[in-house]
């Protein structure tokens, strides 16, 4: 109980060392618990399903995870390996009740088509319903939890009929909601045999390669031989013979395991960079050392008048292990009271830092072991980073303590500055990696896409809608404020409909954009050879455009000539146009053909003269409603639709930001708990400066020269660590910003900048001191 009141007292005394570790340790902890839950989290997608180790995805070469339904039933006859096969198609649709519809209420919701085998597949548990039977009937739907309560209230929705595009489906199951850690999420699931039924979405042809196909393997079954014998299937190697012949040498078809499709990006699941969670396992490291260099600062600053009092207490009996203990203790204690104050803070402020990164999985209302975790990890943190201090600080010899005759060898201070310039290498790679990754985003937004979409609004339509365009069209372009319209059924940027096709003995693999006469005009698409549509020209109803990258990796000197097959159709060629990013521009462009059709006008794309766009907005809406009152319409800008393409980059430079910024903190902190230590170490020094004649200024400039030459060190070192990363980042992206000196340069301006900021006040401050104090002192 003596030696606990004494620590307490301890820490009391030096209550201005005490308060600055507490803050950095606090600053430490809470960036320490926030990235430790969140990498935690995303490391645990997929892991909860029953069979996981035995369930995965086929993949191809050519189109990763997309592929055609119908061969399905040709592997499940061929490969015995495989125990269940199950299909799912991504897809979105309004979904409301008879009786909603008599308000025209609804909801517009992501849906999923998965075959009869999927809860055999996946472990997601249904509240009521048969998961065997659930999902075979065409025209079945399996709700979540929430839609249920969202469409019938407290009411059982089982046995009840909901309208899925004015298509009328039963209700055979309510499922639990998704968890937030799984890469399968939907609103609710339909069964796949409604599109087999009537071959919708083209589920029955080898030429609709837009399927996701997960399989069960049998216990023992080798995955890797297993895709190798779907490969050499006679109909599948006839299928993809011209395909695999663009990768030689190496399968082309291949099966990859459910725990790692999160962390494969292919525009369907829910996906994370696995480089970013290595990085921020890093910056996890990260903080803990400037944690702890902060914390050895602080308490090392404090050494000279430590070194006293314990040698008093050794005098009297006391032992150099029992001085170093209670330094240690001191050191627990600081360490576990800023785990609780973390805690405080942590709880206080998650769920807004999830709002404001559009993140999941900082809660531990699911995962309370994580609070030991913690708390042994402060524990250990803290026994760790007394010792150091409590060597240190023990070290001087006992007479020379006693007397007040204190000096500390070099090497200790050298080690010090060492670890405050290592902080500051992580602090300037981290603001160079945000400016980076900053300049890439405006690289993006402000590249030019091949197109015009200024001033471009979408509306999703209806079926209703799209049995009146032309009437609808002709209604809105009454409005001054609307210039031209067009229709398609993919917007710029979210082209999804991948085609293969035999053409004169050649099978090619590209996207299709269905779109109408007037949509090349539109966005002011420019023919290369060739023609465009003809405006109201029947006669160029499904015939194709291909853009130049289809003619140049396909090989055609005469693209003109050729004909491409449609559904039930053979479509000529009539033109090539010049190639625009219709995707993402993290990818390069690829094969693509515009549709010319007169059917799936899924979007109305508009172009509004600039001023009065919310008036107008409002007036694409009210229009709409006239046409279709059952339904409710939202008009969007274009820009913001191509601008979440980049979601993921721009939350990741956020997170950059602000750990840099966290780190900065951390840096300032420990820089400030350094010079606290210079200033008193130097005291007899600057005192004998000053009366020898030195300004204020110059005695400045003499405590302020180490931490700039610090700083440049860290600099020097950073810069390449840098470069290096960020080049690797880059190379990822089909295209991408060149690395400017000047960032970097930035980088370690800023870092410079803020720890003058933060230590000339305290050299000012001892400077200022009266030299005969000081002297007096000593």
């Amino acid at each position: 109980m003596i030696q606990i009141k004494r620590i307490l007292n301890t820490i009391l005394k030096y209550r201005t060392s005490s308060v600055l570790t507490l803050f950095s340790l606090v600053v430490s902890f809470v960036g320490i618990i926030i990235l430790t839950l969140y990498v935690s989290f995303e490391k645990s997608f997929d892991r909860f399903h029953e069979n996981g180790a035995s369930v995965y995805r086929l993949e191809t070469k050519e189109y990763g995870s997309s592929v055609p339904a119908a061969i399905s039933d040709i592997i499940q006859k061929n490969v015995p390996e495989i125990e269940k096969i199950c299909i799912l198609n991504f897809n979105n649709g309004k979904i409301s009740t008879p009786a909603l519809e008599q308000t025209n209420s609804g909801f517009r919701s992501d849906m999923l088509f998965v075959s009869d085998s999927f809860f055999d597949l996946f472990s997601f548990p249904l509240l009521s319903g048969n998961p065997q039977t659930a999902l075979t009937d065409p025209y079945s739907a399996v709700l979540t939890e929430t839609y249920a309560k969202k469409l019938f209230g407290q009411a059982n929705a089982l046995g009840e009929s909901v309208l899925i595009d004015n298509a009328v489906y039963k209700v055979t199951g309510i499922l639990k909601d998704f968890p937030k850690n799984s890469s399968v999420e939907a609103d609710f699931l339909t069964s796949f045999s409604t599109l087999t039924s009537k071959n919708l979405n083209g589920a029955n042809n080898w030429s609709e390669w837009s399927f996701n196909i997960f399989t069960k393997l049998r216990d023992n079954a080798d995955p890797v031989a297993t895709a190798d014998k779907i490969e050499k299937i006679d109909i599948v190697a006839e299928n993809v013979k011209d395909m695999k012949a663009h990768f030689p040498n190496q399968p082309f078809i291949t099966l990859r395991p459910l725990e790692d499709i999160h962390f494969v990006n292919d525009g369907k699941f829910a996906y994370v960079n696995p480089v970013i969670l290595n990085v921020l396992v890093l910056l996890t490291l990260v903080l803990t050392i400037m944690g702890a260099v902060n914390f050895i600062n602080f308490s090392t600053s404090q050494a000279p008048l430590r070194a006293k009092a314990l040698s008093v207490l050794q005098v009297l009996g006391g032992k150099r292990l029992s001085s170093m203990a209670q330094i240690v203790a001191e050191s627990v204690i600081l360490s576990v009271t800023a785990l609780l104050l973390s805690l405080v803070i942590y709880w206080l402020s998650y769920s807004h830092i999830e709002t404001m990164f559009d993140i999941s999985g900082l809660s531990m209302a699911s995962r309370p072991w994580f609070v030991l975790w913690f708390v042994l990890f402060a524990v250990g943190f803290g026994i760790l980073a007394g010792l150091y201090p409590a060597r240190y600080i023990t070290s001087s010899p006992l007479a020379q303590s006693v007397k007040g005759h204190i000096r500390f060898s070099g090497k200790g201070k050298n080690f010090r500055n060492t670890l405050i310039t290592t902080q500051f290498i992580f602090t300037i790679a981290l603001l160079a990696a945000a400016f980076v990754i900053e300049k890439q985003l405006n690289f993006w937004q402000n590249f030019d896409l091949g197109i015009n979409k200024e001033h471009v609004v979408y509306m999703n339509t209806t079926n209703v809608l799209r049995d009146h365009s032309q009437a609808l069209a002709n209604e809105l372009m009454k409005n001054e404020n609307i210039g031209d319209y067009t229709y398609s059924q993919f917007i710029p940027g979210n082209v999804g409909m991948g085609w293969g096709r035999e053409v004169d003995g050649q099978y090619i693999q590209l996207m299709c954009w269905p779109v109408d006469d007037r949509f090349l005009d539109f966005f002011g698409i420019k023919i290369a050879d060739g023609r465009g549509f003809s405006k109201d020209s029947k006669a160029d109803i499904n015939t194709f455009i291909l853009n130049k990258k289809a003619v140049e990796k396909f090989g055609w000197t005469n693209p003109l000539e050729r004909q491409i097959s449609g559904f039930d159709f053979m479509g000529q060629i009539v033109g090539v146009a010049e190639n625009i990013n219709f995707a993402s521009l993290k990818d390069e462009v690829g094969p693509m053909q515009f549709w010319r059709t007169d059917t799936r006008k899924n979007n109305l794309i508009l172009r509004l003269k600039p001023g009065n766009y919310t008036q107008t907005m409002a007036f694409i809406q009210n229009t709409a409603n006239k046409f279709d009152p059952k339904n409710q319409f939202e008009v969007k800008f274009l820009d913001d639709a191509l601008n979440k393409l980049y979601d993921k980059e721009k939350r990741m430079s956020r997170f950059i930001e602000f750990v840099a910024l966290w780190c900065m903190l951390l840096a300032v902190t420990g820089l400030l708990g350094l010079i606290i230590f210079i200033c008193r170490d130097r005291i007899k020094e600057i005192g004998i400066r000053k009366v020898n004649g030195a300004t204020i200024a110059e005695v400045v400039t003499m405590l302020n020269r180490d931490i700039v030459r610090w700083v440049l060190v860290a600099f020097v070192l950073a810069t390449p660590f840098a470069w290096y990363a960020m080049t690797k980042w880059l190379e990822s992206f089909a295209y991408k910003t060149s690395l400017s000196w000047w960032i970097f340069a930035l980088a370690g301006l800023l870092a410079l900048g803020i720890a003058l900021l933060t230590v000339s006040w305290q050299s000012w401050k001892a400077a200022t001191r009266n030299p005969v104090e000081a002297l007096r002192y000593e």
